[in-house]
């Protein structure tokens, strides 16, 4: 198996450990090792990536967790320089063209187009008594692009700083993340399906209207004004494309190393003992792993404090999913199958029918989610020709699934079965009711569950965007890079906000607080190679 975890490992002393091999550790690997520090990353499983792997069964392959990526087409951007740097310009991608998100609701259709001004005149278009509101609306969404910059950044200083300098670059930010996303735009219009509208993308961030910080809302919807893009070669061309750059400056990965804890001595985080006993030291410990992972797990109980516990407990794990993952014995082109993402939704009525759902045990999403991975790869077809892919998301509480969370994976009985096999049908016919052509080209149609994300990502409670995207959430400041062990770092979508952009900048902004130079200029400076 390439890079098994080794024993040898433990006769180095490293600059940087990387506990978990996600976009955020990943991110923070690769430009540590660029900056010629000694770096290794240890990754429970045996797959490298997170939420950037990919599975296959018999002649097909999906993503599990990379379904778009806004930005990375726009030549200046941060991001797209970002992603050039840690890959060394060899991650490329593909657009979706000119709708990128299309919503249903109640049968009626929404298409979500790429460009500011386009997307404007698209949904008054769809709605021309409320242009007003919509205008502001959008206006309302630069702004939180405006300030989002600051906020974030403040979370590289440390702790004494922040104390005198943070809420000023923060205060503009909390106008925004401190109110709810229907408080700000109820405000706006009363149109109840134009709300609607303009929060069909909330499944990206996990939480209905009435939940979340409008600051993640406007954060989403900002990110992919300019169109979605999908990795050429699929998601696991990220990990790999990282993987050869953080190897190629002398950086190391190993798999099947968990970790059982990181070793604490007079506040100092020195090193981490692994389940099997082994114990590695570096100058500097980085968790990819959660903050409640981080701070409620891999620190040892007599080590944890009470200002990092007892706020973040407050703040519950996002919601957790269920998805098909579907195999066609026929082509995108010869079923039609678009690249945008559909947003399949029973009601206008979000809150009312997703807390419904919630308070309703097995009880059917009333949001499902519709990607096509082998539409927006233009190398699938290379790879697995005459063949086609689908996934439909839905959310599913983790409590519905606990009776079988000690069981072993693959191995937890026919109850458990059964009610996948329910699961996966009721999901497939949401699918065959907007795509009827599929219906007798499905080849494989295989479900996972909350059990399944918690498994290969580590996740306690099958959450897929770490922390909820509450207003509470933004105000906690133990969620930045260095945290109150010396040298101790943070880093993953837990210290930003969710989503693949978000998560590789936060290893950006570890890796800002670790090296203490200004990585972004190098990043701005950064030239493709010729």
């Amino acid at each position: 198996m390439k890079n098994l975890y080794s024993p040898e490992l433990t006769k180095t002393t490293y600059d940087a450990i990387i506990i978990g091999s996600g976009i955020g550790g990943l991110t923070t690997a690769a430009i540590l090792s660029k900056a010629k520090k000694k770096v290794l990353v240890l990754e429970k499983h045996y797959v490298i990536g997170g939420f950037t792997h990919t599975f296959k069964r018999k002649k097909f392959e999906w993503d599990v967790g990379v379904h778009y990526v806004g930005q990375v087409n726009v030549e200046d951007s941060l991001l797209k320089k970002s992603f050039d740097y840690i890959s060394d310009g060899k991650l490329k991608w593909n657009d979706m063209g000119d709708v990128y998100d299309q919503a249903i609701i109640e049968g009626d259709t929404y298409n979500f187009l790429k460009g500011r001004e386009n997307q404007i005149n698209q949904m008054i278009a769809y709605f021309p008594e409320e242009e007003k509101a919509i205008r502001i609306y959008y206006d309302l969404i630069k702004e939180i692009g405006r300030n989002y910059t600051m906020f974030f950044a403040e979370r590289t200083m440390p702790f004494w700083l922040s104390k005198t300098l943070g809420y000023f670059l923060r205060k503009k930010f909390y106008v925004y993340s401190r109110q709810t996303t229907y408080d700000v735009i109820r405000k706006l219009t009363s149109n109840e399906k134009l709300m609607a509208v303009l929060c069909a993308q909330c499944g990206n961030y996990g939480l209905s209207p009435k939940k979340s910080s409008f600051a993640v809302h406007g954060m989403i919807v900002e990110h992919f004004l300019e169109g979605g893009n999908y990795p050429v070669g699929g998601a696991s061309s990220i990990h790999n494309c990282l993987t050869e750059v953080i190897e190629s400056n002398g950086g190391k990965i190993a798999v099947k190393a968990a970790v059982k804890k990181i070793i604490i001595e007079n506040n100092k985080a020195t090193g981490v003992e692994l389940e099997n006993g082994d114990k590695l030291h570096a100058t500097n410990i980085v968790s990819n792993a959660g903050a409640h992972n981080t701070f409620n797990k891999l620190i040892p109980k007599e080590f944890q404090k009470k200002e990092n516990t007892i706020e973040l407990n407050k703040i519950k794990p996002s919601i957790s999913h269920v998805c098909i993952y579907v195999g066609l014995n026929a082509t995108d082109k010869a079923l039609n199958l678009p690249k945008h993402n559909i947003w399949l939704y029973d009601s206008y009525e979000l809150d009312v029918f997703q807390n419904t759902h919630l308070a309703t045990v097995d009880s059917t999403s009333p949001l499902s989610y519709v990607s096509f991975p082998s539409s927006k790869d233009p190398n699938y077809q290379v790879k697995h020709p005459g063949t086609a892919t689908i996934q439909v998301i839905g959310s599913y509480p983790f409590d519905w699934m606990k009776k079988w969370e000690n069981d072993k994976w693959q191995h937890r009985g026919d109850e458990y079965e059964m009610k996948k096999e329910e699961i996966k049908n009721i999901l497939l016919e949401k699918l065959y009711v907007i795509l009827p052509q599929i219906r007798g080209k499905v080849e494989v149609c295989e479900l996972s569950t909350p059990l399944s994300t918690k498994h290969f990502c580590n996740y306690e409670h099958g959450e897929i965007y770490g922390l909820e995207h509450t207003p509470e959430r933004f105000d906690l400041l133990q969620l930045r890079a260095k945290t109150n062990y010396k040298n101790l770092f943070l880093t993953g979508q837990d210290i930003v906000c969710v989503g693949l952009g978000a998560a590789m900048f936060s290893g950006v902004i570890t890796s800002v607080s670790i090296l203490k130079r200004n990585v972004l200029s190098t990043i701005s400076n950064y030239k493709l190679p010729k």
